[in-house]
Parts: C-alpha cells; structure tokens; sequence
C-alpha cells in the first residue's frame, strides 16, 4: 500500500526553465520482484565496499560500491511522471541511477481524466471470516478509451481531495473529467 501523496507534491515539481519539463515524482514504490533479496545483497555489498575502503583496497571498494548503488536504485523502484509543456508529451517513467526511463506519448491521445476507487480490506483479527477493515483509495488516471492506454497520475485517501485535483488538471488540459464515484460518496 502506497502512502497518500500531498497537495504538494504537485506544487513543487521541478520545472527546467530551456524545456519547459515538469517533474512530479510518485517516490519509491519498493514493488521490485525479488527486492528483499536484493535489498540483502546491497547491504551485503555496501558493507564488504566499507570494509575494503578500510583495508586500502579503493578499487575493489568502488566496484563494489557501484555494484551496491545500482542495487539500491533497484529495490527503492522509483517512478513518476514527466510532463514536456513545450512538445505537448507525457510519460510515466521509472528512475534507474540518475536515468529516467519511459515511453513518451503525446498529450493529446488521452482524452479524459478518470477518478475512481480502490477498495482494500485489511483482516483485523488473525482468524479467517472474522471482521476486516476495509480503506479505500482514490485513482486519478489519465486515459485514452480508443488506444486503451492509461497513466497513473495519483492515489489519494479523501475524496474530495482527489475530486477537486481531477477537476483542476481536467479544465487546465482541457480533458474531459469523468467522475465514476459521483454520488456513491456521502459526507463523514
């Protein structure tokens, strides 16, 4: 389960002023295959790096340094998404190291934002059959219904937070908003 991203996540994206590209990262996602195991061999390089620094041996140390930085930017998974204003594209990228990977599309395929909900029940007791907490989480996708293509923009726990940020991305692209929770949602 991811934690619910800020308001500010999306106020400070980074821009580059020649290009125009806007940043907004959606931070590690830690979903990597395999990643405990890779999360013990980063930590078994990182410290055997140390132990050679130590003992004078630079080379072996920064081979295995490099071996552990690689592994680290494997297991924290980071993703987001880059917005190029000037080109009109979009992408939903994956970091590797300081590389940003990802198809860029243009922005103009997708033609609507979609807000809907996911459901995850969490058992509360260790029995099975017995009571469950269940939380519910927000999607705002951008979406191209002919392509059947989507980008994953965020993931919120309130509603109209996630409602008044759909609304505010769909009039500033000029998208249409399609709202697939309007009325099923009261207020607590």
């Amino acid at each position: 389960m991811k934690l619910e991203p800020s308001l500010t996540n999306y106020l400070n994206t980074s821009i580059s002023k020649e290009n125009r590209i806007i940043n907004v990262s959606k931070g590690p996602q830690f979903k990597t295959k395999g990643g405990t195991a890779l999360a013990m061999l980063f930590l078994l390089f990182f410290l055997m790096s140390i132990v050679l620094l130590v003992n004078s041996e630079f080379i072996a140390s920064l081979i295995l340094f490099i071996i552990s930085s690689t592994l680290f930017s494997l297991v924290i998974d980071i993703h987001g998404i880059q917005v190029d204003t000037n080109m009109h594209m979009i992408r939903d990228y994956k970091a590797f190291l300081w590389f940003r990977i990802g198809e860029w599309s243009n922005i103009n395929e997708y033609k609507s934002i979609y807000l809907t909900q996911k459901n995850v029940s969490v058992r509360t007791t260790g029995y099975a059959g017995q009571a469950a907490e269940t939380y519910h989480y927000y999607h705002i996708k951008l979406v191209d219904e002919v392509h059947k293509k989507e980008i994953f923009l965020a993931e919120y726990k309130n509603y109209y937070k996630a409602q008044k940020i759909s609304k505010n991305i769909a009039d500033s692209t000029g998208l249409q908003f399609r709202d697939f929770l309007k009325g099923g949602i009261r207020r607590k």
